[in-house]
């Protein structure tokens, strides 16, 4: 039987729901979750299970506009997770990128929006593709969420799109087969 092993980089902006991702992909806590931004400092490593491909999920710090030293440091462990990725899995939170568009949007969405606009220029320099994860799609209507796939899509800088809830799990075992198939020939990287 052929066995898969490989990396899978969660990045996103803070509080995007990268740490609930991890989780609900491993299916244990791995990765702390909380409603206060930079928390996950340093990249956290996950093991996802599909059958015979081992995911080894790298869940990384919050990639946002640094201003202070220890800012840019996570930012920069962020994307140095990132460049050693098989995948990359870019989450973006549907409900900040939309309510950012809206007069009297809150400043926490307009920075998540920002925050998405400086991924995807990072995506960009780095000329890799990545997997747009489209977040917290629960109670959201299919037209507004396919119209926000299509405007981020057209980037060039993703691959395919899923949308989920990383809370509830919806569209989360999708995503984690779409992973186990990218996931290159290898014996597994870490006992069963």
């Amino acid at each position: 039987m052929t066995t898969r092993a490989g990396f899978a980089a969660i990045i996103g902006a803070p509080n995007a729901g990268k740490s609930t991702l991890t989780n609900r992909l491993v299916g244990a806590k791995v990765s702390i979750v909380t409603q206060k931004v930079q928390t996950t400092r340093f990249p956290v490593r996950g093991v996802a299970m599909a059958g015979e491909t081992q995911i080894i999920l790298v869940d990384t710090p919050g990639i946002f506009a640094p201003r202070r030293r220890l800012d840019r440091a996570m930012v920069r462990s962020a994307w140095g997770g990132a460049e050693e990725a098989d995948t990359i899995v870019h989450l973006v939170d549907s409900v900040a990128e939309l309510a950012s568009a809206e007069p009297g949007a809150k400043s926490a969405d307009k920075r998540s929006a920002i925050d998405v606009a400086s991924i995807v220029e990072g995506l960009q320099r780095s000329g890799k593709k990545a997997i747009l994860a489209l977040n917290k799609i629960d109670g959201m209507r299919r037209d507004t969420l396919l119209a926000l796939a299509q405007r981020l899509f057209e980037t060039g800088v993703y691959s395919e799109v899923f949308m989920i809830s990383a809370a509830d799990g919806q569209g989360v075992d999708d995503l984690k087969a779409r992973l186990a198939q990218l996931m290159p020939e290898s014996p597994w990287l870490y006992p069963e």
